[in-house]
């Protein structure tokens, strides 16, 4: 044998390789979603502002000059503040080497998805899991809704939440007695990655509540204790205000937004959420069977309390407590402190921690079997398990992505430039979620559809025309625009088929 056989660092690399294939099996299923599907929940908000980044280095939504405050995003079109900018500017780069829109904009959660993937396979060979069960977990979350809706769908949550993810591993090493590596870089690294994770999103505040209350539970004299909350509180908070600069620029831009979408949406005080939380714990239990639909649903609520059967019986006392109190808070702290936020996307980050606990919990349940058994038991967790997930994992909209390639029926950048080429260049026009980026890149005055009155109030809407997708059949938008009906292009009798109907003014028709 050679001696790179026996070197455990090269056996090591070749089992990272493994990985490659819950990745693979990942980009597979969501890279023709990502490339082919036009404007989807929110991306309205979240898609152009990186676009402005890259072009002006202010984050704004320039087709959104509302004066509403209740909307959540007056003087949009100045600067956006509704929720924290890193999105934005990690959105940015890739605008030099991708055309602007919804795809490109969406290439940054495309890789944190395949980033949490990697971290999930980590933990679970950190928490003891074997090879095989390592992989299953990471291919459950390649397959999960939590994961396929955060990692298409341009919002900062996922990458909020992989922040948190690394902030809290990076505390694990630093916290854990023996290792070799305990510096307080480590520390340092952790408070960053938590001030990084505030900048995408105040999701933030779960896992800054949980380092804390880790800090303050490890082994230690209380002069340490202070001394580690310190230095992770002055990184944390340095990171943070890079924020600062801009929220010195437009004060009154980041009043306007900030508060009403971020505090006053979430309910009665963050205090009382935690002391009674059951309000919020139903509300977010009917956004998780929503989110998840019943079959993923019923396999991580049994997946949950595996994971805690099995750390708690397989690690170190003191490890399994922490990891324990890890996943349990992670699902209690998003359900208070999202309070009464409609948003599904918040628990991709239970999600991971729950799936990465589990595969030493099913390592320790088909242990008891003999050698014989244990082969076939295994494949029949994989199969069950898979089996769960399949439902709802978006394989009927990625086969006809895919077998469709490229067919402007099919693809929503491809379809709206057609149609596009059929309407007038001039005038003013509005567009809802679904082509709104599009309309605004096509170089024509645009303006987002939105409920009329709320959004732009008495104001005088001179338009040549609306495009209204799905958001505004369904919403009767037409009606509130006083807009007649001229043509549908393409055809809504499949949902991931692409269509807009194209309204003009009543009294412009007549005409």
């Amino acid at each position: 044998m050679t001696a790179s056989t026996n070197d455990p660092t090269s056996k090591t690399k070749r089992q990272w390789l493994w990985v490659l294939l819950p990745i693979t099996l990942y980009v597979a299923l969501r890279l023709p979603i990502l490339v082919h599907a036009p404007g989807g929940q929110d991306e309205q908000w979240f898609a152009v502002p990186g676009w402005t980044v890259w072009n002006e280095g202010i984050p704004r939504i320039p087709y959104l000059p509302t004066k509403d405050r209740s909307t959540f995003f007056e003087n949009a079109d100045v600067c956006m503040f509704t929720l924290p900018p890193a999105l934005f500017y990690v959105q940015a780069p890739f605008h030099a080497i991708f055309p602007p829109g919804y795809p490109t904009s969406r290439i940054p959660l495309f890789l944190g998805a395949i980033a949490a993937i990697v971290l999930t396979f980590h933990l679970a060979r950190r928490l003891g899991s074997s090879l095989s069960m390592s992989l299953l977990v990471a291919t459950l979350l390649a397959l999960s809704r939590p994961l396929m809706f955060t990692g298409l769908m341009v919002r900062p949550d996922l990458l909020s939440a992989f922040c948190g993810w690394i902030s809290l591993t990076l505390l694990w090493n630093y916290l854990t007695p023996a290792s070799e590596d305990r510096q307080r870089r480590l520390l340092v690294g952790s408070g960053i990655a938590c001030g990084l994770g505030g900048l995408f999103h105040p999701l933030a505040l779960v896992f800054a509540m949980q380092a804390g209350v880790a800090m303050l539970c490890a082994r230690g004299q209380v002069r340490s204790k202070a001394l580690n909350l310190l230095c992770f509180g002055v990184a944390c908070g340095a990171t943070f205000c890079l924020w600062l600069p801009l929220i010195i620029k437009f004060p009154y831009e980041f009043r306007s937004q900030f508060f009403p979408n971020v505090l006053d949406r979430a309910g009665p005080g963050l205090t009382s959420r935690m002391v009674w939380p059951w309000v919020s714990l139903r509300h977010h239990a009917n956004i998780l069977f929503e989110l998840l639909g019943p079959w993923q649903c019923a396999f991580f609520l049994v997946a949950i309390v595996l994971a805690s059967i099995g750390l708690w019986r397989t690690r170190p006392r003191r490890e399994a407590i922490g990891y324990l109190a890890l996943v349990w808070s992670s699902v209690y702290l998003t359900a208070v402190v999202a309070g009464l936020h409609p948003i599904k996307g918040y628990w991709v980050y239970s999600s991971l921690w729950i799936l990465a606990g589990l595969a030493p919990a099913i390592d320790y349940l088909i242990a008891s079997y003999s050698s014989k058994f244990k082969t076939i038991v295994a494949l029949s967790v994989w199969i069950l398990s898979i089996g769960l997930m399949l439902p709802g994992a978006g394989l009927r909209s990625t086969w006809l992505y895919a077998t469709n390639w490229g067919d402007p029926q099919y693809h929503g950048t491809h379809f709206i430039e057609e149609v596009l080429d059929e309407l007038p260049k001039e005038g003013l026009f509005l567009a809802d979620l679904s082509y709104v980026y599009p309309l605004y890149l096509s170089g024509r005055e645009t303006l987002l559809c939105q409920e009329r009155q709320q959004y732009w109030g008495d104001r005088e809407l001179d338009y040549t025309g609306i495009l209204l997708a799905w958001e505004g059949e369904d919403a009767g938008w037409a009606n509130q625009y006083d807009a007649s009906f001229v043509k549908r292009f393409g055809s809504r009798d499949v949902p991931q088929e692409c269509f807009v109907d194209w309204f003009v003014q009543k009294n412009k028709n007549n005409e």
